[in-house]
């Protein structure tokens, strides 16, 4: 038995070699990734109930899954579950650093909708980013704030404040995404928008825009109505509103 686990993990490998990763399905990517922690025992059911819906439900959700999460799926030890989530972390971190250290300037709809569409979102949930920006619109960190349902992703503007307090923003971008595709915002999504916005220009923190991306189409909802809000020009309007 484990000469026939042996050649079916060689073959694993030859294929990624060969084809890489688009030429392989999400559970053999995952099997042979698990290889490498599990030597000694079949992957291919471990994989399976990895993405069994029961579980976790897709490949970016297992690499987005804390240690303790993973452990808690049968055939999953400390030294599998460490290994799943820091390829995650890694890959995630490295996406972001990467864009960053291009100086890429997010300061119009096209390159914030450009950079939201890159981001590694799950097809089947609604989740949120965040994008920390400096004075000139350039990235400082990406940070996934919340996954929600595939109608809704909740998100709390203490968390938001509280992310861009600790990497220094002086402007943001949030972005989630529409699993079915429809990029129109939703009433909920105009209502987090506007909660957002008065958080953290409370604070002297620039919006710059919502991005709703739906597959590989975005929507900017400052094209849509000039979102675009600077924290001066936030604060002014609410004190005149108290006036």
């Amino acid at each position: 038995m484990e000469n026939l686990h042996k050649g079916h993990r060689e073959r694993l490998r030859q294929s990624y070699i060969e084809n890489g990763p688009d030429g392989m399905h999400e559970h053999q990517l995952l099997e042979l990734l698990l290889t490498y922690a599990i030597p000694r025992r079949d992957t291919n059911p471990i994989a399976h109930r990895l993405l069994d819906k029961s579980a976790f439900g897709s490949l970016w959700e297992v690499l987005n899954a804390g240690p303790k999460e993973l452990m808690a799926v049968e055939g999953i030890g400390e030294s599998a579950a460490v290994l799943l989530s820091l390829v995650g972390a890694m890959g995630r971190r490295a996406k972001a650093k990467g864009m960053a250290a291009q100086k890429k300037r997010l300061n119009t709809p096209d390159a914030a909708m450009r950079y939201c569409k890159s981001l590694p979102f799950n097809d089947t949930n609604e989740s949120m980013y965040m994008v920390c920006l400096d004075k000139n619109y350039r990235i400082l960190h990406t940070q996934l704030i919340g996954t929600g349902t595939p109608g809704e992703v909740t998100i709390y503007p203490r968390a938001v404040v509280e992310c861009a307090v600790r990497y220094g923003a002086q402007n943001i971008i949030i972005c989630h995404n529409h699993p079915s595709g429809d990029l129109r915002p939703s009433v909920d999504d105009r209502e987090t928008t506007a909660k957002i916005i008065n958080a953290v220009s409370a604070i002297g923190i620039g919006f710059s825009d919502h991005v709703i991306v739906g597959g590989d189409n975005a929507f900017s909802m400052f094209r849509e109505s000039g979102l675009n809000v600077k924290a001066e020009e936030s604060t002014a309007r609410a004190a005149e509103g108290k006036e």
